[in-house]
């Protein structure tokens, strides 16, 4: 069996100063400079810059947080907290990387990485 490549591209940005008000599904790579109030599901990696706010449930292969989360967080491969970031919500991952001054408020759940997971 081979494993699946997730792409890193950024497909779509939502830039600085952007407000997204309602649910945000993107297929491929996504960044927010902005904020979204609202469910996000990305199919590759969502990147949230240092600016970006999210306020609602996350739903992606990966994501690399630099800004504010306040929701759950499902990623499928890897979630990755930056130092500066802020998550109040619950994580579900396979992977999880938490820099030094991260605030994280919920509980964690980890899965094994299984490939007979669909």
């Amino acid at each position: 069996m081979h494993k699946k490549e997730y792409s890193s591209t950024m497909d779509s940005i939502l830039g600085p100063g952007s407000i997204c008000k309602g649910s945000l599904k993107v297929d491929g790579g996504l960044r927010i400079d902005g904020a979204v109030e609202g469910e996000v599901t990305v199919s590759g990696t969502l990147t949230v810059g240092r600016e970006g706010m999210i306020s609602g449930d996350v739903s992606v292969s990966q994501a690399i947080v630099g800004g504010t989360i306040r929701g759950t967080v499902r990623a499928e491969q890897q979630l990755e907290l930056q130092s500066g970031s802020r998550l109040e919500g619950d994580i579900f991952t396979r992977s999880l990387v938490i820099e030094d001054g991260v605030f994280f408020e919920g509980s964690c759940k980890m899965s094994r990485g299984n490939e007979s997971e669909s």
